[in-house]
């Protein structure tokens, strides 16, 4: 049975013809006026080219190496300052698990979150730290 109404073109055809369309009214005359010629030298591939090369990351420079042990130092303060604080409740969670079981109470729960908390005030400290020393002096 035929149709009436003529058949539409398929949705591929369709975006296929939109965008010859589109590529030949765009097409420019010369060069576009909004790029401009960047000027780069041949440097070596971040990437190995060729199977026995290997990739060679540049060293970091001074202020990255001063960041990264400042942000060391500020952990380890942080874990100490963690552990001194909670050394009387870990001993105690301690002394309790051994006695009835660390999955055997209600407490086996919270002992979880707990250590989530201790996790996440560690981490706050250290961000904290590294703020801290990472500013930069007032200008007078």
């Amino acid at each position: 049975m035929t149709s009436l109404l003529p058949r539409l073109p398929r949705p591929a055809a369709l975006l296929a013809a939109l965008v010859l369309t589109g590529l030949a009214a765009c097409a420019p005359e010369g060069r576009d006026p909004a790029i401009s010629p960047v000027a780069v030298g041949p440097s070596r591939p971040a990437v190995p080219a060729a199977p026995g090369q290997t990739f060679s990351a540049p060293a970091p420079n001074q202020a990255v190496r001063d960041q990264a042990a400042i942000a060391a130092a500020c952990r380890r303060d942080a874990d100490r300052i963690i552990t001194m604080r909670d050394r009387g409740q870990l001993m105690r969670e301690d002394e309790r698990d051994s006695r009835i079981g660390s999955e055997a109470s209600i407490f086996a729960r919270r002992a979880e979150t707990d250590r989530l908390g201790r996790i996440f005030e560690r981490d706050r400290l250290a961000e904290q730290c590294v703020q801290e020393n990472t500013r930069a002096a007032p200008q007078r």
